[in-house]
């Protein structure tokens, strides 16, 4: 199925709403935004972003590192999966498994929606030469709550018997909070090992508006706007405040039908897309909501306070 038929599908399946005189589509799904290497590729962009790269690629590390005796007394003997979701690039995996006792057998294990990034990923790790790491095992899935409920049963059989979950880069930040944490942790075991890193607010919750609309996000998402037949004279990125959280999304500036297959929607002048949102969350709240689903964890923020890791132990 090619991407303008998949993208169709989700905007009939998920259809409008009204925001104020225009109508409001949604493509708003993580997976999409890695789905292809085009998407994948601008994802990748952001590591040149200034403020993506210094407050959570940057933070991130050296929270990992500064905290390198939880992971490594919490994951101290048995062999486990290290299930990496949206993997990225697998860079903070390979900081993560640095900092664990080199005789500990890994399974690594990344999960995107597109294997350039799940094999970029496997690259990266194995380039870093990390002899706890014995076998590899990418996988193409969605970034959902619920991607471990169809794997736990494969991954556990043979040697690996717990598995260890990477949730970073405030990926929960684009979904509801609280159905992600529950459809993630009943599909976890005792034992089981779940690491956050999320960013969080101080002050006012919803600022900075202008950092969403730098340019660096719309030449990443424009390449769904463009599978779905659009050129860059008919319709215009912004970003805004709404439904408390941050939503970027594209305003068409002509009507215009767009087919493919047996689907077909019409757009209208002022039709809007939306492309991606990003809840924000104090650190208390944040708290408050891994306590409803894991009893037992430990929470380390960053200098600033806007940034947290949070150490979750099924």
């Amino acid at each position: 199925m090619d991407m303008k038929t998949i993208l169709l599908k989700e905007l009939i399946k998920n259809g409008h709403e009204n925001f104020g005189p225009n109508r409001v589509w949604d493509i708003a799904s993580r997976k999409f935004l890695y789905i292809n290497e085009e998407m994948a590729k601008g994802f990748m962009g952001l590591r040149n972003f200034d403020r993506y790269k210094t407050h959570i690629l940057g933070t991130e590390i050296s929270l990992i590192k500064k905290n390198a005796n939880i992971l490594s007394d919490t994951l101290a003997k048995e062999s486990f999966n290290l299930i990496d979701i949206c993997c990225g690039d697998g860079s903070k995996a390979v900081e993560f498994i640095k900092s664990l006792n080199p005789e500990v057998k890994i399974r690594y294990v990344p999960i995107n929606s597109c294997d350039y990034l799940t094999n970029l990923a496997v690259k990266n790790v194995k380039k870093a030469n990390l002899k706890n790491v014995v076998e590899y095992k990418p996988i193409i899935s969605d970034c959902k709550g619920s991607t471990l409920n169809k794997l736990t049963k494969e991954l556990k059989l043979g040697t690996f018997k717990k598995n260890a979950v990477l949730l970073l880069g405030s990926i929960l930040a684009s979904y509801e909070i609280n159905d992600y944490l529950f459809q993630l942790s009943k599909d976890m075991n005792k034992g089981d090992f779940l690491l956050i890193g999320n960013g969080v607010r101080k002050g006012e919750r919803l600022v900075s508006l202008k950092t969403y609309k730098e340019d660096i996000f719309n030449k990443w998402f424009f390449n769904l706007i463009k599978n779905l037949g659009f050129n860059e004279k008919e319709v215009e990125y912004d970003a805004r405040f709404a439904n408390d959280r941050v939503e970027m999304f594209y305003k068409i500036k002509i009507d215009k039908t767009v087919n493919s297959e047996n689907l077909k929607v019409d757009f209208k002048k002022g039709d809007e897309i939306l492309t991606a949102t990003l809840y924000k969350y104090y650190s208390e709240e944040f708290e408050k909501f891994c306590k409803l689903y894991f009893s037992d964890l430990e929470i380390k923020e960053d200098k600033t306070g806007g940034y947290v890791l949070v150490f979750c132990k099924k």
